[in-house]
């Protein structure tokens, strides 16, 4: 069974990813960055993906990933599991999939920029991407000597993962790390500055009345 927090992931991501997936075809390929035990691998591979790659920095979560895949029955053709950094992966060597998905790693990283270029260098079709934000999507001005203003609707917080993240979030955090941690409107400008044709945040779910669950994450697809 489903926590009610995967339930209400699944419920923003899955139809965007089938949809894409669909498009692709009966050869559909994903590639799940920062890929964890490897739930969202399995989940692609549900969805419609017919060949998965997830990729994670640490060897306790490839390895979890492996034993779960095994587990389940997972042929190791459909769902390879490699560990990796994100940055030393080579586009030329893995090529281009049609769904890549950045879950829950946009905001740990020193490098958000880097990291969005690279997976505009493996996405063919489209790249999920879901994020903790800021709370503020208000427009942040810069004031130059000559009086002039530049107004930005793009901002990050600077946050430094402590280790006491690290041991609530031995899977995800890393200590030392300045996160940068993006509003909705700076992970649109990061998709679109990396190359990808259009990014577009998707809407909330709604809640019990009827209204946006207006949340800490958000979740963006970008199109190449």
């Amino acid at each position: 069974m489903l926590t009610p927090l995967r339930e209400a992931a699944d419920e923003i991501l899955e139809p965007p990813i089938r949809a894409a997936l669909a498009a692709a075809g009966d050869g559909a390929t994903a590639l799940d960055l920062a890929c964890n035990e490897g739930w969202y691998a399995q989940r692609l591979l549900a969805w419609g993906a017919r060949r998965v790659l997830g990729v994670d920095t640490r060897e306790l979560n490839t390895r979890r990933a492996l034993l779960l895949r095994d587990h389940f029955g997972i042929e190791p053709a459909r769902l390879d599991v490699r560990r990796s950094d994100l940055f030393e992966l080579d586009p030329e060597e893995l090529g281009e999939f049609d769904v890549v998905a950045m879950l829950g790693i946009l905001y740990h990283l020193e490098n958000p920029v880097g990291a969005m270029r690279l997976a505009r260098a493996l996405t063919r079709g489209v790249c999920v991407i879901e994020s903790q934000v800021i709370s503020s999507d208000e427009p942040i001005e810069v004031r130059y000597a000559d009086g002039s203003v530049l107004s930005e609707p793009a901002g990050f917080a600077v946050h430094r993962e402590s280790d006491a993240e690290t041991a609530l979030s031995p899977l995800a955090a890393m200590p030392g790390v300045i996160s940068l941690i993006p509003n909705r409107a700076a992970i649109v400008a990061l998709a679109l500055a990396a190359g990808f044709r259009s990014a577009e945040v998707l809407p909330e779910p709604l809640d019990d009345r009827g209204e946006p669950r207006r949340g800490d994450r958000a979740v963006v697809i970008a199109r190449s």
